[in-house]
């Protein structure tokens, strides 16, 4: 596709609880956004799901909307770029319908196949070929549940595919999937770009079910479907392109293609991203690799504990709010009000497992020191401490011998508490991005690469700076190393502790 003068792009971002549409125009900048929010069902320990038509008809909404407030008439719109969560899996019959929800990043359902596959698989060797390793998050033992406990689906699904995928062939007819979201499955070969035969074998797959494996600057084949461009309030025909992860996307609307900065993403989960030229994995760790675009890497460490935990104590322990974020205010004022070191109380809140840096899936949380003298504001400032040090803890993994510098997006950016809890326990300054869509910015980045706007993602370098930061209070880094040291006691004895019961985590 050739540039054109007067550039409009619509960024839509597929994200955990939102769709967030931006619209784009070249030499102005965001001029418009709208969001659009949906369900997350727990239907039992361990599993968690999402409709995908209710996505769908977010994405319908929130572009709808987004149209209607423009200025711009549809035909100017160059094309719609689509970036999504990874780690959705979602089985889908012949003519594209759902044979049931999808499953999440966070889904821990095939904790029993991912041990049977550990003990008879290479761990380090598949996560050379994959970037990944044998985890319930990842594809090989999600899809080794689905045969065992739903061979029906199984046996009817004519692909797997994510979220995203699903949207784009709704909306465009195309079985397509970029390789940022295809290299984050565990089942994708970073060598070779594309399925890896022998690992599906392992579950009695092929990779003809499975979409094709495309750049994420790819245009998608075939142009918008009539029957939704009315919806959309864009014309039939409109061009798409492919896109990429939310998280790779978060990272280049973020840093860009920057070698000394990291990104830190903390919202419903967390993660922290640096860029690689080419694909590198850390023996021995939990780190993975995942495809940014234009060839180039992301490394990274997940944490699937952050906002959502604060959103459980939110909904379990905090009185019930009578307007939206009540609950949330009240707790930054309450853990301000209370001093570092919630007064000798520690909460580790590992509450949906633990992925990185350690590989415990039936890690619990626990709260240890618990007293009489302690109140909920404690709590708070101990749980938001206890995730300042996962974090931190991650970074560890992704940068022993450096100091890269940070920029800080998500929802933690809501609560000026954390985000100084966070910098003391780092002992760094957090930047802060202009942009605060950041996956979606990283969209409008990648479209302007795709119709050559941008000769190279080099060049995103104009497009990202930060507008403000958060520094650590340096007089008690003292203190808070200290703290460091005994979250690290408390957890090695608390999973010793464990290791001693038969064998089985119970942390």
């Amino acid at each position: 596709m050739s540039c054109k003068d007067n550039v409009y792009l619509l960024s839509i971002d597929i994200g955990t609880t939102h769709t967030k549409a931006i619209l784009y125009q070249q030499g102005i900048g965001i001029i418009g956004q709208e969001t659009e929010s949906y369900a997350t069902y727990y239907p039992r320990p361990g599993f968690v799901e999402q409709d995908p038509d209710e996505i769908f008809a977010a994405v319908l909404k929130a572009t709808r909307r987004l149209m209607n407030n423009s200025l711009g008439p549809p035909h100017t719109i160059t094309a719609i770029v689509f970036d999504g969560i990874l780690q959705s899996l979602l089985p889908v019959d012949r003519e594209g319908n759902a044979l049931c929800r999808a499953t999440t990043w966070a889904d821990t359902r095939s904790i029993a196949q991912n041990e049977r596959l550990k003990a008879r698989l290479d761990t380090e060797e598949v996560k050379q070929r994959t970037g990944c390793t044998l985890h319930p998050m990842y594809f090989l033992s999600r899809l080794a549940w689905i045969r065992e406990e739903t061979p029906d689906v199984f046996k009817h699904a004519a692909r797997f595919i994510s979220i995203k995928e699903y949207i784009i062939d709704r909306l465009f007819g195309a079985h397509q999937v970029d390789h940022s979201i295809a290299s984050g499955t565990g089942i994708w070969n970073m060598r070779t770009m594309d399925w890896d035969y022998d690992l599906l074998s392992e579950i009695d797959l092929t990779p003809d079910r499975f979409s094709e494996s495309v750049e994420p600057t790819s245009i998608i084949p075939g142009g918008l479907r009539r029957e939704y461009a009315s919806r959309l309030g864009l014309l039939e025909g409109t061009p798409g392109v492919i896109g990429a992860s939310d998280g790779a996307l978060s990272h280049l609307g973020s840093v860009g293609l920057a070698t000394e900065r990291m990104s830190l993403t903390v919202g419903t989960g967390a993660a922290l991203r640096r860029r690689m030229l080419s694909p590198r994995v850390i023996p021995g760790s939990e780190a993975w690799c995942y495809y940014l675009a234009d060839g180039n890497w992301l490394l990274g460490g997940v944490l699937h504990n952050a906002g959502n935990v604060l959103h459980w104590f939110a909904d379990n322990l905090m009185p019930p709010a009578k307007v939206e974020d009540e609950a949330f205010i009240q707790m930054n004022q309450l853990a301000a009000e209370t001093s570092a070191g919630a007064d000798g109380l520690f909460f580790i809140p590992l509450l949906s497992g633990e992925r990185c840096p350690h590989y415990r899936p039936n890690a619990k949380g626990v709260i240890f020191g618990l007293t009489f003298s302690h109140c909920r504001s404690h709590l708070v400032r101990a749980l938001m401490e206890g995730l300042a040090y996962n974090l931190y803890s991650v970074y560890q993994m992704l940068a022993p011998d450096s100091e890269p510098e940070l920029v800080v997006t998500g929802g933690i950016l809501k609560s000026p508490v954390w985000l100084k809890i966070v910098a003391n326990f780092f002992g760094k300054t957090l930047w802060l991005p202009r942009i605060q869509e950041v996956a979606a910015w990283g969209g409008v980045i990648l479209g302007l690469r795709a119709i050559g706007a941008l000769s190279s993602l080099e060049e995103s370098v104009n497009l990202v700076d930060v507008a403000g930061k958060q520094d650590p209070d340096m007089e008690n880094q003292k203190f808070y190393r200290d703290l460091i040291a005994k979250y690290d006691r408390l957890n090695t004895e608390i999973y010793s502790l464990g290791s001693r019961k038969n064998k089985k985590e119970i942390l």
